[in-house]
């Protein structure tokens, strides 16, 4: 799980190799951050527990599903950059908005988790 993060966080960071001179892109990189921290966390908070997430599919969540979790934060947050790279700082702080709040909702989920009890199966 520790690779994967890790792996992770340097495509972020190669992705954003280029000059980041406005402070809309920069608040876009910190909504990257919220959210991919905010996955992770949910991600620990889920771990040995049953998934209820039908997408997933409702077994014991582990490293199979985390790497799912973490592809599709990947795709989207990549997919985000592509889109919004010759944009305007309009375009920016709205994707950042989105962004945060999406790593609210995520926190909130990992709260939750963290309320379940671990299965004994």
């Amino acid at each position: 799980m520790r690779k994967c993060i890790v792996i992770l966080l340097f495509c972020g960071v190669c992705m954003h190799g280029e000059s980041l001179a406005s402070r809309s892109k920069k608040l876009l990189v910190a909504s990257f951050a919220a959210v991919t921290a905010a996955e992770m966390a949910d991600s620990a908070s889920s771990w040995g527990k049953l998934e209820s997430n039908p997408v997933l599919g409702q077994s014991r969540f582990g490293v199979a599903k985390a790497g799912v979790k973490i592809g599709l934060v990947t795709g989207i947050l990549t997919g985000q950059y592509l889109l919004l790279r010759h944009h305007g700082p309009a375009a920016y702080k709205a994707m950042a908005a989105i962004n945060f709040a999406s790593a609210g909702v995520l926190g909130g989920i990992a709260y939750r988790n963290t309320r379940i009890a671990q299965s004994l199966k």
